[in-house]
């Protein structure tokens, strides 16, 4: 007897040629049986596949697909004893195939979700390690008697205003200069150069804090003002649109 169900497009099926061995029919009067269902066309074309097999005198025949549903439908007009026997050996390998299935099938996500996840760590720990290593060298252009440095900045997306300027070919100092002008960044005191509320709340900035660490002077906080995808694109429409009124 041939596999009562098996798998095909990841759905447990069995065939017109088996559903006959199991019930003891001639497989010419299944394909009738079938032909005959008074379903609609939808729940045929579903739960019944035409398909071929080939016979012990290697000539190619016509048999069906069937879905447990199909199975279920057809038979049942198939009485007596034995045939209920066989309806109930149909549902419980129907049911271990669909757990079977699914059980593979969590697996399967399960093994793409660690994938998927070491793939992001690894993505975000190189970015990390970029963003970290650019903004190390800036500081050590700013701070020649620093010695040790701790840097506690994690926006991996956002940028200095330093390699901003760079981006836009823009000197440093002159960008600044054009933010402050443009009231923008604040110019005076403490909080000079940070970003005013307003264009925090926009989420065109973020200010994250570092801390350096002096051979002489010890332990020193300090902020930095960096510039998110969508600060970069806004500060490159407002250079534009000022140097487009100069220009005029």
């Amino acid at each position: 007897m041939s596999q009562l169900v098996f798998v095909q497009n990841n759905r447990a099926v069995t065939t017109s040629l088996t559903v006959a061995e199991v019930f003891d029919k001639e497989h010419k009067h299944v394909l009738r049986d079938i032909k005959e269902l008074g379903c609609s066309e939808d729940f045929r074309r579903s739960n019944f596949g035409p398909s071929e097999y080939r016979s012990e005198q290697n000539r190619v025949m016509p048999q069906y697909i069937l879905t447990e549903q199909g199975l279920m439908l057809l038979t049942m007009g198939y009485t007596g004893a034995k045939a209920m026997a066989m309806k109930e050996q149909y549902i419980e390998e129907f049911d271990r195939m669909r757990e079977a299935l699914n059980h593979s099938a969590s697996r399967e996500l399960t093994r793409l979700e660690l994938i998927d996840l070491a793939r992001e760590s690894e993505l975000a720990r190189l970015e990390t390690e970029k963003h970290n290593a650019e903004l190390s060298h800036q500081l050590r252009l700013q701070e020649p008697k620093v010695a040790l440095f701790d840097v506690a900045m994690q926006a991996v997306n956002s940028q200095p205003i330093g390699t901003v300027a760079k981006v836009l070919d823009i000197g440093p100092n002159k960008l600044f200069a054009f933010l402050r002008e443009q009231k923008v960044l604040m110019t005076d005191g403490p909080r000079r150069n940070l970003p005013y509320a307003e264009y925090m709340d926009r989420g065109y900035f973020e200010v994250r804090e570092y801390t350096l660490t002096h051979l002489t002077h010890g332990i020193e906080n300090k902020t930095q003002t960096l510039v998110t995808p969508k600060g970069l694109a806004f500060i490159h429409r407002l250079w534009d649109e000022a140097h487009a009124v100069v220009a005029q």
